[in-house]
């Protein structure tokens, strides 16, 4: 009889793993939240094949790793771990040990539906974007063709529709300032005969109320009402540009006017949710050359944080309010992908996309097989991803010695890709 496996973890996607290992006919030895005595225990009662270690909390499965280690100096570990660097780290300290996450085997498994409808998942060969789909017992792979991308629509879209309001008042307050140094400086030139410097010089002094122009003061009288007006018309430009300014050197600046943080206006995923699959899902399409724009209703979100380092712009607010969605340009958007830890949210937050742009594509994040079922049978708001069923399907074949490598679905199941290029229905449909 084989060795059994070590499997440790009490939420969803352990229970999950656990089902997937039992339909490949493993034994498998249940430790939700062990102690030191626990899985010392385990070990004692005989040989161990595997320590699996499933947890979303990154601390308590390193703790768990360190804790089997301890106990046994060359049993093979599988843990999740999402931090890119512990993960390293942890895989390089404790050999043998394979460091996976839930959000690294889903995320292509997202991206791709987000894309193309048809797309299973989304791989990078090198720094080309690969789209994959499978029939069955063979993978396909196809280069994903994107829009071209016109830089300089891309930028007057940004700077003419900002979406940060403290962006837009900085913005039209400069160019009002502008307009109205330009208008002063030509009425300088044209009405009061002024040369183009002292024009430029007289009209600057009256713009940041050093001192009025001089020569107005002798021109004639319906000049000195058309420069009041603009002097006036200077005053609000004035406070919109330093109220701008102010609010975006004192608040935590998540969205930008220009460059990398500027939330895109065509061409765009607009990401709901910042946990663990939300960023991966964010930084994977980033990569593949697609605009995304995150939403989160924590502005002090667990990888809120992360995001603003890694240039994503990230809006704050509830992914299911129609007022937020109509100002992030859905109708000229790839798609939603609606990834929070809240099945019941992710179904409000495609209810309302549906109610503001039916037309557009919706990718659902579901951890509950029957609700991901009702979901698709009731609804048909959109593709429905169960992350847990995905990720469990790799994590179970990678635990009983499998060389699978990664998860492409295809309708409601998942299929598992080996490294040498074979294809097999996973154990576990992406759906139950």
């Amino acid at each position: 009889m084989a060795a059994p496996i070590l499997l440790i973890g009490d939420e969803d996607l352990a229970e999950e793993v656990r089902r997937g290992l039992e339909a490949l006919d493993a034994d498998v030895v249940r430790l939700p939240h062990p102690t030191d005595r626990e899985v010392a225990t385990a070990f004692e009662r005989g040989d161990v094949a595997r320590a699996v270690i499933v947890s979303r909390d990154d601390a308590f499965a390193l703790r768990m790793a360190l804790m089997v280690r301890d106990i046994s100096d060359d049993t093979e570990i599988l843990v999740t771990i999402f931090d890119p660097a512990t993960a390293a780290e942890l895989e390089s300290s404790l050999e043998p040990c394979t460091v996976t996450s839930m959000a690294d085997i889903v995320a292509p498994t997202l991206a791709g539906p987000c894309i193309d409808e048809s797309l299973g998942a989304v791989s990078m060969d090198g720094d080309t974007p690969v789209g994959v789909r499978t029939d069955g017992d063979e993978i396909h792979e196809e280069p994903i063709e994107l829009p071209h991308v016109r830089r300089s629509e891309a930028l007057v879209r940004a700077l003419l529709t900002p979406y940060d309001k403290s962006a837009a008042l900085m913005f039209f307050g400069a160019i009002g300032l502008v307009v109205v140094l330009a208008i002063e400086t030509a009425g300088g030139v044209i009405v009061l005969g002024q040369n183009v410097i002292d024009a430029f010089y007289g009209s600057t002094k009256t713009l940041v109320t050093v001192d009025p122009n001089d020569k107005v003061t002798d021109g004639p009288s319906w000049f000195k009402a058309f420069i009041s007006l603009t002097m006036l018309c200077a005053l609000v430009f004035e406070a919109f540009f330093t109220a701008g300014l102010v609010n975006r050197l004192i608040d935590r600046r998540l969205t930008g006017l220009i460059g990398r943080r500027a939330v895109p206006r065509r061409d765009h995923v607009v990401v709901v949710g910042l946990g663990q699959v939300g960023l991966r899902l964010c930084l994977l399409l980033r990569r593949v050359g697609i605009g995304v724009v995150a939403i989160d209703d924590r502005e002090e979100g667990e990888n809120v944080g992360q995001a603003r380092e890694a240039g994503l712009p990230v809006v704050i607010g509830r992914g299911a309010d129609p007022s937020l969605l109509q100002r992030l340009s859905l109708e000229r958007a790839y798609a939603v992908a609606a990834v929070t830890d809240d099945d019941l949210e992710n179904v409000s937050i495609a209810m309302a996309v549906r109610s503001v742009c039916p037309e557009l594509r919706v990718v659902l994040r579901v951890g509950d097989g029957r609700l991901a079922n009702e979901t698709r049978s009731l609804f048909r708001l959109g593709i429905v991803r169960d992350v847990h069923r995905i990720a469990a399907a790799l994590i179970a074949a990678q635990a009983t010695g499998s060389s699978a490598t990664h998860v492409v679905c295809r309708d409601e199941d998942a299929h598992i890709v080996h490294d040498d290029g074979r294809v097999e229905k996973a154990a576990l449909a992406a759906v139950a």
